[in-house]
């Protein structure tokens, strides 16, 4: 008995190391399992994260291209002529792409004043999709990538403006960027066929040299000024949104002014009594009024630079362009 214990325990002994290399072998099988299971998800991740941020940088590069050519087209719209809206489109997308090539169509509402422009992808060799890089692997190999932008413009409805209003006959009658003198002693009549001594009148203000003015509402006069209520030489060499009106009603305290529109208006000179033209002529020896001309306005600053509170009203010459989606 004692023999075979000897025995046995000589066995085990033996025995004890292949079984420790039989399990040291199993764990590095389970290792390497693992560790290509880990590589595949890895590799995974890799491909995603750089195939999403092509996508993304390519993405970006659409959606300024689509965001100028939005601009670019409602700001050709403002002038009166819209022209090829999808060459305009095209060449803005174009040249908004890091390879000189996007795709680009714009369609454009002219009743709504606005354009939508749709941008894609489209790569040298004339495809509309991108090639993902790791895509593949993932049953992925291309993706599709577009970007879209709305632009509007239209003209003042409403605004805080200089204090001055001046007759719709006058602006009429004025050709653009034709510099002249709006004083006392222009006369025309307004759309009822009434005269309109002077042409202009100062208006009832709402702040510093300044006056709310709305077309749905009629607004109130401030008869017997000689002067603006403000530093004439912050104004002189600006371009200031006069309110063009149709109809005048009453006289003096009760004045009103029906406002038709705003017009864009560069002034050039001013006269007052007490600070009058340092250059006078024929047209104005010591008279009261300002001189300038109506000039062609579209602009892409925002319309709380302007003091514009709302779009909408008659196309005049003073037109704002901005992104609307």
């Amino acid at each position: 008995m004692r023999r075979m214990s000897l025995r046995l325990r000589r066995r085990l002994r033996r025995a004890l190391p292949q079984l420790r290399h039989a399990r040291l072998h199993d764990e590095h099988g389970a290792v390497a399992v693992v560790t290509a299971l880990c590589m595949v998800v890895l590799l995974g991740v890799t491909a995603m994260v750089i195939d999403v941020g092509g996508i993304y940088v390519e993405r970006r590069q659409l959606q300024n291209g689509a965001d100028a050519a939005a601009l670019a087209v409602a700001q050709r719209c403002a002038t009166g002529s819209c022209g090829d809206v999808n060459a305009t489109a095209l060449g803005f997308a174009g040249s908004n792409a890091n390879d000189g090539a996007s795709q680009a169509t714009a369609t454009v509402d002219t009743a709504a004043g606005s354009v939508r422009v749709n941008t894609g992808v489209q790569t040298a060799t004339g495809a509309h999709v991108l090639t993902n890089a790791f895509g593949a692997i993932l049953g992925v190999p291309t993706s599709s990538v577009t970007a879209s932008a709305t632009a509007s413009w239209g003209s003042p409805s409403a605004a805080v403006v200089f204090p001055f209003t001046v007759a719709r006959c006058i602006y009429n009658g004025t050709p653009a960027n034709s510099e002249r003198w709006i004083t006392t002693n222009n006369t025309c009549t307004d759309d009822k066929g009434n005269a309109v001594p002077g042409g202009f009148g100062w208006l009832d203000e709402s702040g510093n040299c300044a006056a709310s003015v709305d077309i749905l509402v009629q607004v109130g006069s401030d008869p017997g000024k000689s002067a603006p209520p403000c530093d004439p030489s912050k104004i002189i060499n600006t371009t200031v949104l006069l309110p063009i009106y149709s109809t005048a009603q009453g006289q003096g305290q009760n004045a009103t002014y029906t406002v038709y529109g705003f017009a864009a208006f560069k002034i050039t000179d001013t006269s007052w009594p007490g600070s009058w033209t340092n250059n006078p002529s024929s047209a104005c020896n010591k008279c009261t009024g300002i001189k300038g001309s109506f000039i062609r306005l579209v602009s892409l600053d925002t319309v709380t630079k302007w003091s514009v509170s709302k779009l909408g009203g008659p196309t005049l010459n003073a037109s704002f362009v901005s992104l609307s989606q």
